[in-house]
């Protein structure tokens, strides 16, 4: 009876810990060339430490603004080089969030391209925090 407490108890904390927790978190511009030419890709990051008892290949996430306003959700995968964040252990858990290839070059010219990567840029810089809603395991 104690040990069915006990594991109640530790749920409980575990669940209160990661409950909507709101952490730190930001978009990287990463530039990269794939066979049309030239692309810049938006990426979601943030960094977890994993305080659970299992390895923790995903995170669930709301993305805010720094006024606290939603700008939108995303499943960030937590695997690097096929390796989960194990118990006890840091890990960033990144996704995509929007990718501007070459076909854009080829469509609307150099200028455009850069205008379209820049003001993209300036809306995603404005990801501040990010709600954890829940973990996969």
């Amino acid at each position: 009876m104690k040990s069915f407490f006990l594991s109640i108890l530790f749920m409980l904390i575990v669940k209160a810990a990661f409950a909507n927790s709101e952490y730190r978190c930001g978009v990287s511009l990463i530039f990269d060339s794939d066979g049309t030419g030239s692309v810049a890709n938006y990426i979601l990051s943030l960094q977890v430490k994993n305080t659970t008892g299992r390895n923790i290949n995903g995170v669930s996430v709301i993305y805010k603004d720094k006024e606290g306003e939603v700008i939108g959700n995303a499943a960030l995968q937590c695997s690097v080089n096929s390796s989960d964040i194990k118990p006890g252990s840091y890990g960033e858990c990144v996704r995509p969030l929007q990718r501007v290839d070459g076909e854009y070059i080829n469509s609307f010219g150099i200028k455009k391209w850069t205008e379209i990567v820049n003001t993209q840029l300036e809306k995603l810089n404005s990801i501040q925090f990010c709600d954890v809603l829940g973990f996969s395991y």
